[in-house]
């Protein structure tokens, strides 16, 4: 592989699996976590990639080489005149509810897009490598681990399009149309997989300081007021009470990660991580009984 330097390019977005550069006009640079990602993954990105491009039904980037950057590993996109959604919202705030709008539209229809044949691997399979984050290190009682499993387990199988990492950052712009980059959870499954990710950033980490503007290159209120616009046209109903709830159980399947995520997190102290890790543990223990069969499912 060859070495790329990321010294002096301008980062363009962030998330929980890496960063994005802008390498040069016509291609970007997709940097992994070196704490998360594994070559094999960055590999199933590529090739993700690859398959949703040669089946022409969803917008995806070209993907090119994989490289080396320092002690971590990058995929290369071909990305000619395109910004993210997120310096889009920035470049043209009034644009933010068509953005979210389309955001929502876009994702809606791809998870109507059926991948058969084992063409991706299940969703579910990501949610368990989470729970087995959980079950290594130490922290979580039995009850914790064998819970997040039950819940994993009861999400309905599909074989329709799941992104993964759906969010502004890791949508591109490109002559007002949109593209997608960030496919290493690509898979199939069902819906729900999906929101709980896009919530986890629009609405959560957008709560950490400076979350949003790492993660998506907009602000924290932008972020909050596109999820607001987002959800609402995924869902088909602007009804606070359908909303809510929606939203009350995402809450509650943002934890399987959660729980897992706050485990190797550098952003925190230890004594802070152990306070994190408590308070999410009773969150989630306290939302299993309501969420062991959640009608929700059935909505999407």
């Amino acid at each position: 592989m060859r070495e790329v330097s990321i010294e002096g390019l301008k980062k363009i977005s962030a998330g929980q699996n890496g960063d994005v550069y802008r390498l040069n006009d016509e291609q970007i640079l997709k940097v992994y976590n070196p704490w998360s990602i594994s070559i094999e993954k960055i590999r199933r990105e590529k090739e993700s990639a690859k398959r949703a491009f040669i089946r022409g039904i969803i917008p995806t980037a070209i993907s090119f080489d994989i490289v080396t950057v320092g002690d971590r590993y990058g995929l290369i996109y071909e990305m000619i005149n395109a910004k993210t959604m997120g310096e889009a919202v920035k470049d043209g705030p009034r644009k933010l509810e068509d953005y979210a709008v389309r955001m929502a539209k876009l994702l809606k229809e791809l998870h109507t897009t059926k991948f058969e044949g084992g063409e991706l691997q299940d969703a579910r399979l990501s949610l368990h490598r989470w729970a087995d984050i959980v079950e290594l290190c130490g922290y979580y009682p039995i009850e914790t681990i064998d819970g997040m499993r039950e819940i994993i387990d009861s999400i309905p199988p599909r074989e329709t399009f799941i992104h993964g990492d759906y969010h502004p950052g890791n949508i591109m712009m490109a002559n007002d149309e949109i593209t997608l980059i960030g496919m290493g959870d690509a898979a199939v499954g069902h819906p729900m997989i999906d929101l709980l990710a896009t919530y986890q950033i629009m609405m959560i980490i957008s709560d950490q300081p400076e979350g949003a503007e790492r993660n998506m290159g907009i602000t924290g209120d932008q972020a909050k007021r596109m999820w607001d616009f987002f959800i609402c046209e995924y869902a088909g109903t602007h009804d606070p009470k359908v909303i809510g709830e929606i939203e009350d159980a995402l809450h509650f399947y943002v934890l399987i990660r959660g729980l897992a995520g706050v485990t190797f997190s550098n952003m925190v102290d230890e004594k802070t991580r152990l306070e994190y890790i408590n308070r999410m543990n009773e969150a989630f223990q306290k939302g299993l009984e309501k969420y062991r069969n959640n009608p929700l499912i059935e909505m999407f």
